[in-house]
C-alpha cells in the first residue's frame, strides 16, 4: 500500500497544470524566461495574475496528493505520496524528469501534513530570501528550518491541528523533501553567491 501510495503522489505530482496554465495564458514557461514552470517564472512572463494561479494549482495538487495517500495507506501513506508528488513535481517525467522546483507543491503538502508549521515556513522563506537577495539562498535556509523544526516538533510533543498526529513521521517528512527540492536551488544559490561582489 505503501508503494501506491508513493507512485499516486508522484503521478499526482508531475502533472504539468504550470505549463498548462501558461498555454492557456499565451506563454510557454518551459521556454520563455527561467524556463521553470513555477510561480516565480509564471509572474515574469505572465504577470501577478497567473503566477498566482499556478502557486494554487500547485499547492491543491500537493494537498490532493497528501489525501489519496491517507487514504490509501493512513498517516504513512500521506507523508509518502506528499514525498512522492514533490519527487514528480521536480523530475518530471513528462519532461524527461526536468519539472520545476518544487516549492508551490511542497507548501500544499506541509497544508495537509504539517499545518501548524506552513504560516512559519513562509515567513521565514520571505524574509530569508529578501535578506539574501536570492530565492535559491532563501530556499535552502528554510530547507533547514523545516528539519530543525520536525526536530524540535517531536521532542516537544504539540499537536497538530489536523494531518500527521505521529511526531515521528515529520522528521522523516522533512529530511524527504529536504534532498528533493535542495539540489535545484543550490544552483540559484551558487549562481548569487558568485555574481555578489567580493568585499575587501
Amino acid at each position: 500500500m505503501i508503494g501506491l501510495a508513493a507512485v499516486a503522489g508522484y503521478l499526482i505530482g508531475s502533472v504539468p497544470t504550470a505549463v498548462w496554465l501558461g498555454k492557456l495564458w499565451g506563454v510557454d514557461l518551459r521556454r520563455g524566461g527561467t524556463g521553470n514552470p513555477g510561480a516565480n517564472n509564471a509572474r515574469r512572463l505572465g504577470g501577478l495574475p497567473l503566477a498566482l494561479l499556478v502557486l494554487i494549482v500547485e499547492m491543491g495538487k500537493g494537498l490532493a496528493a497528501v489525501t489519496a495517500g491517507f487514504a490509501i495507506g493512513s498517516e504513512v501513506g500521506g507523508v509518502v505520496a506528499g514525498v512522492g508528488a514533490v519527487i514528480g513535481n521536480v523530475y518530471n517525467v513528462w519532461y524527461r524528469f526536468r519539472g520545476g522546483k518544487g516549492l508551490g507543491i511542497t507548501g500544499g503538502v506541509l497544508i495537509g501534513l504539517w499545518p501548524a508549521a506552513f504560516p512559519v515556513v513562509v515567513i521565514v522563506i520571505v524574509l530569508a530570501s529578501a535578506l539574501s537577495r536570492s530565492t535559491g539562498i532563501g530556499s535552502l535556509i528554510t530547507l533547514g528550518f523545516l528539519v530543525v523544526a520536525a526536530l524540535a516538533w517531536e521532542f516537544t510533543g504539540l499537536d497538530n491541528p489536523w494531518g500527521v498526529g505521529d511526531h515521528t513521521l515529520l522528521l522523516p517528512l522533512a529530511l524527504g523533501l529536504s534532498p528533493v527540492i535542495a539540489p535545484r536551488h543550490w544552483r540559484d544559490a551558487r549562481a548569487r553567491l558568485r555574481s555578489s561582489p567580493a568585499r575587501p
